[in-house]
This record gives C-alpha cells, sequence and structure tokens, in this order.
C-alpha cells in the first residue's frame, strides 16, 4: 500500500505527522504489511519528523495565492502550473492507494493531480473557516474530517466527521489527566506565538515584563528569527530585576515539555489550541488580524464560545489591558477552574489521529 500525505506549513505538517504515527501503529494490530508513505509538498518542513516517521519527501513546486495583487502571486501563479504539471507525472508513475491532504497552498498541484487522475483522496481542515484549497477539494474528497462543527456547513455533509484535531502522541496527556491549579508559589505562563514566533506578542510582553515577572515565571518562544534582538532587550529590561532569573525565553520550545509544568497560555489561533484544551490549559488568545488571516479570529472566538479561552485582539494590546485579562485567567481561581474543566469537550482529539488513520488504510487496502 502506498500513502501520500500533503500539506504546507507547521500547522498542518505536524498533524500530518501524528496521522502517520497511528497509521504504523494501525497497520502492525492489524498485521498489514508497513505502507510506503510520501510527503509531497514545496518543503519538507522537519527532515527529523519525516526521517523518524519514515516518510520520503517528494519536492513539488508550489506558490502562494493571494487575493490581492503583488508580484508574489504572479510568481507564484505559474510556480503552481509548473507544481500541477510535475504533480501528475509523479503521482502517476507512484499511483499511491490513497492521498491525505490537510490543505495550504503546496497541497494544491497533488490534489489536482489526484483528481486528474482519480486517486481516492481524505481531506482534514483544522479551522472553523476552510482554506480555498480543502474547501475546494471537499467536493470530490471521499471523506472529510473536521476539528470544528462550525466548518460542517461548507461541505456534503455525508462525507463529513468531526473527529477533532491529529495530534502528536507524545503531545497528548494521559487519559486520567487532571489538571491542578494553586499548587506552586509562582504561577508559570508559556508564551507561544507560534512556530515563527509574534513580533506582535513579543513586543507587548517585553512592555510589561518587569510587572509580570513580579507575580509570573515565564516561558516565552521568541521565534529563531527574533532571539538574539529578544535577549539583548529583554536583558537590559531585567537588569536590575530581582526575578530575572524566571523569564526563559529560546527560539523554538518543545511544548511537550511544559503543558504539565505550566499553568496558562498566550497563544495566537492555531491548531495548538486543541493540545492546550488536552491539557486543561487556560489560553489567552490572540488572534492574528483579519488582514493577514481570515481564520484566527473566527477560531479564536469558537475556543471562547466553549469556554477554554479569553480572546485579546491585537488592536486592544495595551499593557493594562494585557495584565487585566492575564490577572483574570490567573488570579480568579473559580473562573480558572471553569477554563480548565472546559478542556475535557474536546476529548475527541485524543484519538483523532486514529480515527482519520483507520480510514485511510481501510481506503487503501480496497483501493489496491
Amino acid at each position: 500500500m502506498k500513502i501520500v500525505i500533503t500539506g504546507a506549513g507547521g500547522g498542518h505538517f505536524y498533524p500530518l505527522i501524528a496521522v502517520v504515527e497511528r497509521i504504523r501503529k494501525e497497520v502492525f494490530v492489524q498485521k498489514i504489511v508497513q505502507p510506503d508513505i510520501y510527503f509531497f509538498s514545496d518543503n519538507p518542513y522537519d527532515e527529523k519528523a519525516l526521517f523518524e516517521s519514515q516518510i520520503k519527501f517528494v519536492q513539488i513546486p508550489a506558490g502562494k495565492l493571494h487575493l490581492y495583487p503583488s508580484i508574489d502571486t504572479f510568481t507564484g501563479f505559474f510556480k503552481t502550473i509548473i507544481g500541477c504539471f510535475i504533480s501528475i507525472i509523479k503521482i502517476y508513475s507512484l499511483y499511491p492507494d490513497v492521498i491525505f491532504a490537510k490543505g495550504g497552498y503546496s497541497s494544491f498541484p497533488i490534489l489536482f493531480a489526484a483528481r486528474i487522475l482519480s486517486i481516492p483522496v481524505v481531506i482534514h481542515e483544522s479551522d472553523t473557516v476552510p482554506g480555498r484549497t480543502t474547501k475546494w477539494a471537499g467536493k470530490f474528497a471521499l471523506r472529510v474530517a473536521l476539528s470544528y462543527a462550525e466548518a460542517v456547513k461548507f461541505y456534503p455533509k455525508e462525507k463529513v466527521a468531526l473527529t477533532g484535531q491529529p495530534i502528536r502522541d507524545f503531545l497528548i496527556p494521559p487519559a486520567d489527566y487532571e489538571r491542578v491549579y494553586g499548587a506552586k508559589d509562582r504561577p508559570v505562563i508559556l508564551i507561544l506565538g507560534g512556530s515563527q514566533g509574534s513580533k506582535t506578542i513579543n513586543e507587548a510582553i517585553l512592555r510589561v515584563l518587569p510587572e509580570l515577572l513580579n507575580k509570573c515565571d515565564i516561558v516565552h518562544q521568541v521565534g529563531t528569527n527574533n532571539v538574539t534582538e529578544m535577549k539583548q532587550i529583554s536583558e537590559s529590561i531585567l537588569k536590575d530585576h530581582q526575578f530575572k532569573d524566571r523569564y526563559f525565553m529560546d527560539g523554538f520550545i518543545d511544548p511537550g515539555i511544559f503543558y504539565s509544568k505550566v499553568d496558562m497560555t498566550i497563544t495566537r489561533a492555531g491548531s495548538a489550541m486543541f493540545e492546550m484544551a488536552l491539557w486543561q490549559l487556560p489560553m489567552l488568545v490572540i488572534p492574528i488580524g483579519e488582514a493577514v488571516s481570515r481564520d484566527q479570529r473566527t477560531n479564536a472566538y469558537a475556543m471562547a464560545s466553549r469556554g477554554v479561552a479569553r480572546v485579546l485582539e491585537e488592536n486592544n494590546l495595551g499593557n493594562a489591558i494585557l495584565m487585566t485579562e492575564i490577572s483574570q485567567i490567573l488570579d480568579n481561581k473559580e473562573n480558572y477552574a471553569k477554563m480548565s474543566q472546559a478542556g475535557k469537550q474536546f476529548e475527541t482529539s485524543r484519538n483523532a489521529s486514529s480515527v482519520i488513520a483507520r480510514e485511510l488504510i481501510r481506503i487503501g487496502l480496497s483501493h489496491s
């Protein structure tokens, strides 16, 4: 059996890896020969993860197509056209039994080839509002898996399964996990601004850092490109601060190490929110503005409506408001407990990867 996975960016890539982990386990349990798995995309994203999961990378050119006029849209259009022709050739020569797509611009050429060559397709959408690629692919995909119920209306109902978010095994808490708050002398905040960090969030934290450190310990992912600048500025700001050693900052942080050790997160509105919800971690969500990302704001408010998050929009990111929002979570134990318990609504994500993996195996075996 041959399986192709495809998607663009870390928010798509790591859920793909989560599903592959479960495919490997599922075929072992079912006593099926391990499938050959290929990742088709414009970029390998994480070569170590591909190697560890025994996934072969196949590079396919692709470009982002913006809705506004720009030179990137012009060049991206031609990259995508070239990628479609290359995908048809490579998909035909490989002829996989099933393709699993997470969306994003780099998955379009592969899905286009699958449509032309009648290869079975399964897609997963992580957002409340589908991206253009997954919305289009939903018209011919055999199955559509969703993280949010809000996205059901965009797809044929007979194809849809509300699976939750695929999460890698090491990021899933034990089945009997219960968060306990208040055991430590000082609460700990984990700040994640996405895989590349967030200059907006970094700058906001720096403005309140001395005040915030008086009451909390902080673990801050600043983004690999921002480390030098953030180190210089934070060291200057905290030069004589009595709690300067309670601020830990790095370019990239493995959140799996910290989810059980921190008390709340400040985050963007990406798919990592499902991991935080499973760990019963209250969130302060600062979505990227709609001019840049059309889905983060609706994702953030979807989480807020479920009780696990508070939302602070970028245009309201003042010092006093930021400190007040943090206090609303950490200083009100009754409110904290409600937010933490609300995370139990997301238990479906614990098994999302298995549900999708079993369906991919079923379709792949029937096709082969």
